[in-house]
């Protein structure tokens, strides 16, 4: 082999690794790029969702219509939904709300739970009321201890977070049989339950004729926390 060949063949495996060099700077540019894109991409659709949350409330000059109603004399301890907004004694209200369970947390626990909660942010509990816990044998009622639910709720006034209770009677929760007592399956005949069976009726409407009159008093209208309560669990 000559000396001109050798040197040939050197200066096409000195190219050829410059344009591989090239290649893969080219390449590792591209997916740089790539991932920046994607970045950016996600940067919008997590602000996306949650704008909303920090999003101011709509204009006031799209409501003067309720203004005039809700400005008036009594707006005091009044919550109310017009124009696609919640009201709170008479000026537009942005619910900021989470789940805290009394049920699911020691009840020496509940004001540091709810101080917590309200440090992030809320000004609104939710909570659901399972009727097992309450009712765990027919006829046998426990509003004591992790049951406390009125301390639970004094708890809520005094820290000014407002709550939203959901009664049930099937409140799911992730909690045994969704809340509904376990004695409803020895009843004879069967009861149907989440159904309109009015067997079942029957004792739904005699386990809220006593939860519901123990709680009113605890209504935002009444001088209490709560301002909505929820009925059923998607059904």
């Amino acid at each position: 082999m000559t000396t001109s060949t050798t040197l040939k063949k050197s200066g096409i495996s000195s190219l050829r690794a410059v344009g591989l060099r090239f290649r893969t700077a080219a390449m590792a540019k591209k997916r740089r790029l790539g991932t920046t894109i994607f970045m950016l991409l996600l940067a919008l659709l997590a602000f996306g969702a949650f704008a909303p949350t920090f999003a101011p409330l709509p204009s006031l000059s799209s409501s003067r219509s309720n203004l005039a109603t809700l400005n008036s004399v009594g707006d005091e301890n009044k919550f109310e939904i017009a124009d696609d907004m919640f009201w709170k004694d008479g000026k537009p209200f942005q619910i900021i709300g989470g789940d805290l369970h009394y049920f699911r947390v020691l009840p020496e626990y509940w004001e540091d739970r709810l101080l917590r909660a309200k440090a992030l942010g809320l000004n609104t509990i939710q909570t659901y009321v399972p009727w097992n816990l309450h009712e765990p044998r027919e006829g046998q009622l426990v509003f004591e201890g992790m049951a406390d639910i009125f301390s639970f709720l004094n708890l809520c006034q005094k820290l000014d977070l407002l709550v939203m209770l959901r009664v049930g009677p099937y409140i799911c929760a992730e909690w045994d049989f969704g809340g509904f007592p376990a004695w409803l399956l020895a009843i004879e005949p069967a009861v149907r339950l989440r159904s309109s069976d009015p067997a079942f009726v029957d004792l739904v409407e005699r386990w809220w004729g006593i939860l519901l009159p123990k709680i009113v008093s605890y209504a935002y209208k009444n001088g209490g926390p709560i301002i909505m309560v929820q009925l059923l669990y998607k059904q």
